[in-house]
This record gives C-alpha cells, structure tokens and sequence, in this order.
C-alpha cells in the first residue's frame, strides 16, 4: 500500500509540473499570430503564421516556408524579435503517404514520425511547426488525426493534438 502511495504522488507530482511548466509560456502571442511550437529552458519558440510562403504547389506535393521567432522569458518579463533572433524553416509535404521533409545540409531528410525527438538528438518542433505552415497557407490540417508510434510511451499517440488544432482555429 506504501508503494501504491508514493508511485500516486509522484506520478500527481510530474503531471502538475508538465502543466505548471507548459503554462509559462503563452500558446499565441499578437492576437493569434505567432503560434508556439516548442519550449525549452526559458525559450518560447513561435512560428509566425503571417510569414507563410508556398514555394511550390502541385498536388498531392508541397513546399512551404515559414519563420520562426524566439520569445525569451526572463524575471517575469518576455521579449521577442523578429529579424536577427528568426528563422525560416522549409518544410515539403507528401499529402497521399503524410510525410513531411525538411532540408538538412545538401539534401532533404524524411522526418520519422515513429521515433521521439528531444532537444539534443534534432528540433521536437519539426511536426508543429510544418502543421501550423499547411494550416496557415491552405486552411486545412495535413496531419489530421494521423497516428504515431512512441517508443518512450510504448504505444500510439497522435501526431499533432486537438488542443493546437483548435489554437489555430481550425
């Protein structure tokens, strides 16, 4: 029963802290246009939808750009600026297999769905930020209810969650 006990309490313990932690940084920011896709050690990373760019449109296959902007929270205090702290991230999309792209080095790199990123092996913020591209230019969700596999949670869990959906209002 002690066990029971202390496995609850921690388990209370780290859900309290994920919410205490995601809740300091703002979802949107300038009435809806800059959209978090990443938080990590003060840094609110945002995409900036008003940036969107399609550079290539022939269906089922796109290529779109958007930028990406730091918001840093300090002391109870948050700054952001555009231009020397931003970004551009290119990203292409395979609509019929849902697979998104995004260029590393001379080449474009798959980015695989079934695998869990952190902030040391690759940028967690890739899936994000390429939906909030695809919402932004097309008006409709490329993920979708899409599912993944999670090697860490030993199971599947969606790719993008309904809450960022409805963040962007769609």
């Amino acid at each position: 029963m002690k066990k029971f006990c202390t496995v609850t309490v921690f388990v209370i313990c780290t859900l309290l802290m994920n919410f205490c932690v995601v809740s300091a940084y703002p979802k949107t920011l300038e009435s809806g246009n800059l959209v978090l896709v990443d938080a990590h050690m003060g840094v609110g990373r945002y995409a900036v939808r008003s940036s969107v760019k399609v550079e290539r449109y022939n269906p089922p296959f796109y290529q779109i750009s958007i930028e990406l902007v730091d918001a840093i929270f300090q002391n109870d205090m948050m700054h952001y600026r555009y231009g020397d702290r931003s970004t551009r991230y290119y990203f292409r999309y395979n609509w019929n297999t849902k697979i998104i792209s995004y260029p590393l080095q001379n080449s474009w790199m798959d980015w695989s769905l079934n695998r869990d990123y952190s902030h040391a092996e690759g940028d967690p913020l890739i899936p994000y930020t390429a939906e909030v591209a695809f919402v932004s230019a097309y008006n409709m969700r490329f993920f979708n209810d899409k599912q993944c596999y999670s090697p860490i949670l030993r199971g599947y869990r969606r790719v993008i969650d309904e809450d960022f959906y409805r963040e962007l209002g769609i």
